[in-house]
């Protein structure tokens, strides 16, 4: 790790805020350096005791990942329950007949409006997706992850709980529509969150059991379909919208009770301070809490800012504001000077996306859109497969 730091320059250092000569620390540590080390300090425990009394142990750290599974489960949950209302017949009553059809006279599945209504309904989340996936980013930079994925969370809950009471499809549209916007906040706090909480050592691991959880969304409409759709006939579709809520509804309250702030999220608008208190929270809840003379300083994170050679934006953002605040470190004076007024910050985070695409970062970019856009074309197509089975009239039973 030596080489990723050079020592301090003394000829400036009254241009660079450092910590007293009794507190220079020859190799300072990173946010990512200190999560590591305070996972790393439990390894022969944790190796000695099992994985599961570990999880027992800390589980105020584990329960932070559970929560952000949950919330991955509730935005699948909530794109793959349209699949099977399409289906219902007492929805297509409700809904995509307005309550007409074979009572007026006319034949039920010629009255049932597949190509408007249904449509619709079928795409009305991914339109909210699209909107809120342009958006969410530039949220999560401003507002926060945890912020911003607690309003995606209970904005989802509460359009969830209000889509089950739908009077007529205009209304289930709209509502619809605003659980796409929810879907797009919450996919950008999950991944976003996920990734700087945990240490870099075992951060595909995490992300991994993070993004797992998704399918376990799908596998939960399809559980509450089968008890609702098949055991009662077409079954009760307003019940079975209301259960599909209920895994954001608890994702929202263990995120609310248990999930931190990014602490990059402090240091990219040079709040050291918290960013420092939220490391620290976070290393006593993997239980790096006995070695107080170990914890992350300030001063070491300041020191670290100005000595290492390589650093992302968000340090860099951290060091601009130590610098123009004339070498006061650690005051929240700091994030006033890197945020500015809203709308500087809405176009400077526009203009990060351009980012992605320079230096040959599009190499990446590129790929990982179109991978995504392919699973996107995948899901919406499944919206219709259970409609597709009833046409051609393939069957279980």
């Amino acid at each position: 790790m030596e080489n990723q730091f050079r020592p301090l320059n003394n000829t400036n250092s009254h241009q660079t805020p450092s910590p007293s000569n009794s507190s220079i620390n020859t190799n300072p540590r990173s946010i990512d350096d200190y999560l590591d080390a305070a996972y790393r300090h439990n390894s022969a425990a944790r190796h000695d005791q099992g994985i599961l009394i570990d999880m027992l142990q800390h589980w105020r750290y584990y329960i932070i990942f559970l929560a952000l599974g949950i919330a991955n489960s509730g935005d699948s949950a909530e794109m793959g329950c349209t699949n099977f209302i399409l289906s219902s017949v007492n929805f297509q009553h409700d809904i995509l007949m307005g309550g007409a059809g074979a009572d007026d006279g006319h034949d039920e599945e010629e009255s049932v409006d597949f190509a408007r209504r249904g449509a619709a309904i079928a795409s009305a989340h991914f339109a909210g997706m699209l909107i809120s996936g342009l958006l969410s980013g530039m949220l999560a930079d401003i507002w926060g992850r945890r912020s911003t994925l607690l309003l995606g969370l209970m904005s989802n809950a509460v359009v969830g709980v209000l889509s089950a009471g739908a009077r007529n499809a205009t209304e289930l549209f709209i509502l619809r529509f605003a659980c796409g916007i929810g879907l797009g906040m919450v996919i950008a706090g999950v991944v976003t969150l996920c990734a700087e909480i945990s240490p870099p050592s075992k951060r595909g691991r995490f992300m991994t059991l993070v993004a797992s959880c998704y399918t376990l969304g799908f596998l939960y409409t399809a559980f509450w379909a089968l008890i609702i759709f098949r055991v009662s006939g077409s079954g009760n579709w307003r019940l079975f919208m209301f259960m599909n809520a209920l895994p954001t509804i608890v994702a929202a309250t263990l995120v609310k009770m248990f999930a931190p702030e990014s602490p990059r999220f402090f240091l990219c608008r040079g709040r050291l301070k918290e960013a420092v208190d939220i490391s620290n929270l976070i290393a006593s809840r993997i239980g790096y809490n006995d070695v107080d003379s170990n914890l992350l300083t300030e001063e070491e994170l300041t020191q670290y800012l100005f000595q290492a050679k390589r650093m992302g934006e968000a340090s860099c953002r951290a060091k601009d504001a130590i610098k123009l605040q004339n070498g006061t470190v650690g005051t929240n004076n700091a994030a006033k000077v890197v945020e500015g007024s809203l709308m500087s910050e809405v176009c400077t985070s526009l203009m990060g996306v351009k980012q992605v695409f320079a230096n040959g970062y599009w190499k990446r970019t590129v790929p990982l859109q179109l991978t995504y856009f392919s699973l996107m074309l995948i899901s919406g197509f499944a919206t219709w497969w259970t409609k597709i089975f009833q046409l051609l009239e393939l069957r279980t039973d």
